[in-house]
This record gives C-alpha cells, structure tokens and sequence, in this order.
C-alpha cells in the first residue's frame, strides 16, 4: 500500500489532469507559459462537429439581425464561429446608425464564389439572403465583406422602382461608395470594441487585427487622388463611368475614403444611411435630386452633416429655385 506521500503525489497528477482536461487549449498553453496568437473562435462547450456544419442561427430578441449561417464551403471556419464575427459586425453598424426602432433584420448567410452580394428578392422564408466570399479564419475579411451588405439593407437598397425586373443602376455608385465607407468604419469601431470587450477569450488578442486591415485598405493607392487633382475635379471626370457602371470599385473605393472623412468628423452622419432610398422613385432621378431626396427624408437635426457630404459632389440640398435661385 503507497505511503502518504505517495498518495498525496497521486492526486496531484489525477488533480493536474482533470483540470487540462477542462480547459480549453488556448488557456492550457497559458497556463503553461506559451504565447499563443488567438486566430479563431473555438466552440470551448459546443456540439459534435457534424452539428457544427449546420446553419448557426444567431435569433436573440434583442439582437439587431436574426442571423443563419448556412453550411458550405467556408474552408476550415465552422458556421458557428463565422456567426460569432459577423454577429459583432452587425452590432457596431447599427449601433452607428442607430436601429433600436428598426425591426430585427432576418439574414441568411452563405458562400459564394466571385463577389460579395446581398440578393435583391428575399428567401422564401424571408430572409435577406447575403453571399460571402471569405473563407477560413480570415476574420477581418468577413466582417468586411459582411458589413457592406448589410449597409445596403440599412439604405433601403430594395425600396427602388423596378426598370424591368431591376432597378435603375444610374445612383448605385453612390450607395457603393457609402457601404464602402461603412465597411471601413466597422472595422475600424469592432477593433475599439474587441479590445474592451472581446467576443471570447480566445478573440481576446484579435482586436489590433481590424484596425490594421481597415488602415491597410485605406492606404491603398487606387483610393487616393492623382497628385494636384481636387475630389471635385476627379469627379467631373469621372461621374459618367460611375452612372454607367456603378461597380467600378477603385473608384467607388476613392469617394468612400472622400466620405468617410465627414463621417469621422460627423459621427450623426451614419444615422442618416436609413434616409436613404425613402422615395421609391429616387434612384432613376438625376443624382443631384437623388441626393435632395435623401437630405428631405432626414429629419432637420441631421441636415446640415448631409448637406456637407452633398456639397462634396458640388451640389446644394436645395434646387437653387427653393434655394433663391443661388446654385
């Protein structure tokens, strides 16, 4: 029969094990003095893997989306760690536009080769239906991608007539432009917020991740303006490339770093992105009566920022007859 010093020993290595036996790996590696760089959520108590592989249906009444992640190919994330990132996206853009009186919007999240999109016809269960192209534990990418669909949500991208089965495309750009904006600010809010309050411990690490992929994209060359050419400019020269074909991202990517200056200097600003697309018949408009429709749907508080960002293209709030005839 072992002494007790052997059976206090024993214990201790029966104590040891069952303790790593509960921790997650990131805080055995801690505990043992390992650095660790946190790149993916892990499930710490979650469900078999075969169970993983299914939808993530995020439903919280309080929540600002009802969020279902489809199974796919999403390259080695699960549906529920993507869930997870694209949960805290849409936390920080609505708060930023402020949707506590909105309805929970329902999103169905799935992957896609190509480009990201949100699909104009919603799913049969109602659901807005948004295709992602990021894969793995490029977390900075998903919510990235994900944010600027969901601005199109919040501007009322589907409140259009339709020319035909679609609708007209001459002010997409704009919209373009300022869900480019918003994905930027998101990034740059979710690592502010990651930082104070991460997700889980093993996101604890991750905040420096956006802000940095954020100042990445801004930098980019294509988003700034030629040396010597002003924003207003650039724009005559280029405004009839943006009406025929509203995708062109380089340029859509340089007016939103233009935008987002006064976004940053007017934070109120991102409240007015729900104002946007209120008149049905706005976006086959001329673009300056495109952008008179968005500064009269906003209520009087919010005006001024607007017309800021209005006044960036060259244009006055007003027709110059409401405005006295000035231009």
């Amino acid at each position: 029969m072992p002494n007790a010093s052997a059976r206090r020993g024993l214990c201790a290595v029966v104590l040891s094990l069952a303790l790593a036996a509960l921790l997650p790996p990131c805080a055995q590696a801690e505990s043992q003095g390992a650095a660790t760089i946190p790149r993916r959520t892990k499930v710490l108590t979650g469900p078999p893997v075969a169970e993983r592989e299914q939808p993530a249906d995020q439903s919280e009444a309080a929540e600002p989306i009802r969020l279902a992640v489809a199974a796919g190919d999403w390259g080695s994330a699960a549906p529920g760690e993507i869930g997870i990132v694209l949960m805290s996206a849409a936390r920080v853009l609505a708060a930023a536009v402020d949707a506590r009186e909105r309805a929970q919007v329902p999103l169905r999240v799935v992957p896609r080769a190509g480009a990201p999109r949100v699909l104009y016809e919603r799913s049969g269960e109602g659901y807005y239906v948004v295709q992602l192209t990021a894969r793995d534990v490029h977390w900075t990418q998903f919510a990235y991608q994900f944010s600027h669909e969901l601005c199109h949500i919040y501007s009322n991208f589907d409140h259009k007539d339709l020319v035909g089965a679609s609708p007209d495309t001459r002010n997409q750009w704009f919209e373009e432009s300022l869900c480019e904006a918003a994905a930027l600010h998101t990034l740059k809010a979710m690592s502010r917020d990651w930082a104070r309050h991460p997700p889980n411990r093993n996101l604890s690490g991750y905040a420096p991740a956006f802000e940095a992929y954020a100042g990445r994209l801004s930098a980019d060359a294509h988003r700034q303006l030629p040396d010597g050419v002003n924003f207003g400019t650039w724009f005559e020269q280029n405004f009839e490339q943006l009406r025929a074909n509203p995708y062109l991202r380089d340029k859509n990517e340089l007016i939103a770093n233009q935008m987002l200056v006064l976004f940053d200097r007017y934070p109120q600003l991102w409240r007015t992105i729900v104002y946007l697309n209120r008149d049905k018949a706005s976006a086959a408009k001329p673009f300056a009566d495109y952008l008179r429709d968005w500064y009269g749907a906003c209520p009087d508080w919010l005006r001024p920022p607007v017309a800021e960002v209005i006044g960036l293209f060259g244009i006055s709030p007003r027709p110059p007859e409401a405005a006295g005839g000035g231009s």
